[in-house]
């Protein structure tokens, strides 16, 4: 089995004609329709119904693709890494990061990686008196200049699979979930808030009481969301104030622009809020502790380099800057959300 004949097969299948995959690939008809017949040969069944003027999988094609995909985009990724390293150059830093940490966390820290690669000696007074800023400046300074940086976003379980199969050099995850084979490096967590419409009475408050909701429509995270079950207790349960849900939604980015449309407000996690702001939409503390937990990892048995290990402090840095009430969590913590696989595990990692 080679990889012209699997991406022969893949060029079929995504084009839907032998013609449209020699044009694809830039090679003749002829050579596509053998390539994908060796390939059959040695499989031992058909891939495809040859039906004009289309080409449609046979059931066995359809399992034979799933389980390919991997593969052959593994293949497709170790051939221009050969290229790369007969050019010499590094190797691309794969970062994998849940949504709200991929667009509300990552983006900064990367910013900051990049200025303090070329950054000048501080002469403002604001830059020459701010620890924060000195210690963000020294954490990467040319490290990650000219490399190839890779960024995926995947549920919270997908990161840790990937980290942990060796697939990616950084990962970005809310907690807990199952984290073997996967070294916490820091975690830390930050509260919940309330968003509304720049228009809404309560965005004159400095903070907003759950009770204050009465009978305002809530827009809230669906059961898929792995939040959802500290929200619905901070909003609907232990006494609090009955409120109106219409709407849910599995993102925070969704929620945010509902809430700008006036058509509810949010208890949301706090990364895409300060990190992606709205413009129409106001943040706002709320009298419930909802902690949003999150962690930076990497594979348990794989160093991470000077950039990754660079990157690493960068985006605490980022984080204890820029997402009000974070804080880093304890060694104790740590251990207990390494240990911990399901999310009913937060009332009792809470305790310590």
């Amino acid at each position: 089995m080679e990889i012209r004949q699997l991406e022969a097969f893949a060029a079929v299948l995504s084009t839907g004609s032998v013609t449209a995959a020699g044009r694809l690939l830039d090679r003749s008809q002829p050579v596509i329709s053998r390539q994908v017949q060796e390939l059959e040969h040695e499989l031992g069944f058909t891939l495809f119904e040859r039906t004009r003027p289309a080409v449609t999988l046979t059931e066995q094609g359809r399992q034979f693709h799933e389980e390919m995909q991997h593969v052959l985009a593994g293949l497709q990724q170790l051939d221009q890494r050969s290229r790369e390293i007969a050019l010499g150059r590094a190797r691309p830093l794969k970062i994998v990061a849940t949504y709200a940490l991929g667009a509300g966390l990552l983006p900064g820290a990367l910013a900051e990686a990049e200025a303090a690669a070329g950054a000048a000696p501080a002469t403002s007074p604001t830059q020459a008196t701010s620890p924060t800023r000195a210690a963000r400046a020294a954490v990467a300074p040319g490290l990650l200049a000219g490399r190839k940086i890779l960024v995926d976003s995947l549920a919270p379980e997908h990161v840790a699979k990937t980290i942990a199969t060796g697939q990616a050099a950084l990962g970005l995850s809310s907690l807990p979930i199952d984290l073997r084979r996967c070294r916490l490096h820091w975690s830390g967590e930050a509260p919940c808030v309330l968003a509304l419409p720049e228009s809404h009475p309560l965005a004159a408050r400095a903070s907003v009481a759950i009770a204050e909701l009465r009978d305002m429509p809530v827009i809230t995270m669906s059961s898929r969301n792995r939040l959802r079950h500290r929200l619905s207790t901070a909003l609907f349960g232990r006494g609090a104030a009955p409120v109106r849900r219409h709407i849910e939604t599995n993102s925070t980015l969704n929620a945010l622009a509902l809430v700008r449309a006036g058509l509810g407000v949010a208890l949301v996690e706090p990364f895409t809020g300060y990190g992606m702001p709205l413009s129409g939409v106001v943040l706002r503390p709320m009298d419930a502790a909802v902690p949003f937990v999150m962690g930076v990892i990497t594979h348990e048995d794989q160093a991470p380099d000077a950039a990754v290990s660079a990157l690493i402090e960068t985006l605490k840095h980022q984080a204890e800057l820029y997402i009000p009430g974070f804080r880093l969590n304890s060694a104790n913590r740590n251990r207990a959300l390494l240990n911990s696989h399901h999310e009913s595990a937060i009332e009792d990692i809470a305790l310590l």
